[in-house]
């Protein structure tokens, strides 16, 4: 349990360290501080209008064996929140901290992740930082409710920690000059010729870019996975030097634009910070060759994750110009 403890101290100084380093966040709800709190296990109780006036409160983020000691099993948090400056576009996301052992979130009623694997599949999450990208009209000015379920196997339990846990907006949003964030096609298949521009993807799943793979349905996963989307380019940017951001993936990429390979993780070296076992924390940041874009333009990216959390997990997502993709590459 002492070395469990430990790990956990390590990972989250780490997590924490690197994403504040590089991170362009705004917070435009503060979660931390009194939640409602209950003790055991109800599907209900995700509903927006729950009656929790019976239950007790504690502070979040905190080990709720100061206040359950002991306690293993399954809790569940709510609150409800207002939003300081509502945005209008952009992306914006839940920072949770560090959740001991899995989590599963609610927005207004509305399943937004989760991380780690509930029983009788049991996969615990202890060392992921919660980070959960949000519809922003799955949000309201006033009265949100956020709820979450938990599950702690043994020790700390609950929403242990986090760096100011909120909701954020991203600001690095005004850098895009097209913006590729948001439904893309996915599988955890391989097929034959899955870059092409014709490939048929209809029978592929859905998932929100970014955010990672296991808190969309996919716990657990490790290996290839395999992305597709769309997008145009306005008539503005033809004679523009442009670069694809594919904000940060977990933990490797190869890249396909309409149809041929033109970037992988490696090429990231020649901003002498690629390392093989860092390649997560760095953003991907590709010029785009010359004459390559078509009326209505295909990216496929093949994604390689070998533990934990994977996937596009951060961004942001879209093509720059070389001067704001600068910008990002100068973190």
């Amino acid at each position: 349990m002492k070395t469990k403890i430990i790990l956990i101290a390590i990972i989250a100084f780490l997590m924490l360290h690197c994403s504040s380093e590089a991170s362009n966040w705004s917070r435009i709800s503060d979660l931390e501080g009194w939640w409602h709190f209950t003790v055991g296990d109800d599907e209900n109780w995700a509903k927006q209008n729950v009656d929790v006036t019976d239950w007790d409160k504690i502070i979040a983020p905190r080990n709720w064996d100061d206040y359950y000691s002991s306690y293993n099993g399954y809790g569940w948090y709510r609150k409800t929140f207002d939003i300081n400056w509502m945005p209008e576009e952009g992306e914006v996301a839940l920072f949770l901290g560090y959740v001991d052992d899995v989590d599963e979130v609610f927005i207004n009623g509305v399943k937004v992740g989760q991380t780690g694997s509930f029983l009788p599949n049991f996969k615990t999450a202890y060392g992921d930082e919660r980070k959960y990208y949000l519809p922003i009209d799955l949000l309201k000015k006033e009265d949100n409710v956020i709820a979450v379920r938990v599950y702690d196997a043994g020790g700390p339990g609950g929403i242990l920690r986090g760096n100011k846990i909120g909701i954020y907006h991203d600001n690095d949003y005004s850098l895009l000059s097209v913006d590729m964030s948001g439904s893309w096609k996915f599988s955890i298949h391989r097929e034959r010729g899955f870059y092409d521009v014709d490939f048929d993807d209809s029978a592929w799943n859905r998932i929100n870019v970014p955010g990672t793979w296991e808190s969309q349905g996919y716990p657990g996963h490790d290996g290839y996975a395999y992305y597709r989307t769309e997008f145009t380019i306005p008539k503005k940017l033809e004679n523009e030097s442009l670069y694809l951001v594919l904000g940060k993936i977990d933990d490797f990429d190869k890249v396909y634009l309409n149809g041929e390979a033109f970037a992988r993780t490696e090429y990231l070296d020649k901003y002498s910070r690629y390392r093989k076992y860092n390649s997560w924390q760095l953003y991907r940041v590709y010029p785009i060759p010359a004459n390559k874009f078509k009326n209505i333009n295909v990216i496929a990216v093949e994604v390689k994750d070998e533990q934990l959390g994977g996937g596009i997990y951060e961004g942001p997502i879209g093509i720059m110009t070389k001067r704001d993709a600068e910008v990002i590459l100068e973190r």
